[in-house]
């Protein structure tokens, strides 16, 4: 049988208590010394950005690094309606029937071969890419509300 003298609970909860605050202390200390030492850092010019302005001046969207996004141009944007035919680029354009489901897109492939439809879906002032294939005399619905022009269909999946 183990005998605890009287108060060394107390004691050990203080213990524990100053640790904790020491590595409080400790943790705002350090931080402190890391923003200090930023602000203490030469000013340099800071790095350029690119803008909105600055890409539909060199006619080169901002794109994100794995090209899945882009800024969206206001003249680009669709919304409320499908795509026509016209805004459709590739070899199967006239394979694809596109249908406003309000909200939302079913694409159908009323051609014989498989279609691959590459479309930028519009989300707040951005285009999302979005792939997808569809076999003959199928189809493939979206809920989106808009989408950036042009959209592809090629023949066959890619």
């Amino acid at each position: 049988m183990v005998l605890i003298p009287p108060g060394a609970f107390a004691a050990a909860r203080q213990i524990r208590t100053l640790r904790s605050l020491w590595a409080w202390v400790l943790i705002c200390g350090l931080s402190a010394c890391r923003s200090s030492s930023k602000a203490q850092q030469p000013a340099a010019s800071p790095p350029a950005r690119p803008t909105v302005a600055a890409a539909s001046a060199d006619t080169a969207p901002i794109v994100s690094p794995d090209h899945s996004v882009r800024r969206a141009t206001p003249d680009e944007v669709s919304a409320g309606r499908a795509p026509l035919a016209s805004e459709c680029v590739g070899d199967a354009c006239s394979a694809v029937v596109v249908t406003w489901l309000d909200p939302g897109y079913r694409f159908e492939n009323r051609g014989r071969r498989d279609v691959t439809i590459q479309i930028w879906f519009a989300a707040q002032g951005d285009c999302l890419l979005s792939t997808f294939a569809i076999a003959p005399t199928m189809s493939r619905g979206w809920g989106n509300t808009g989408f950036c022009k042009p959209y592809r269909a090629t023949s066959g999946r890619q």
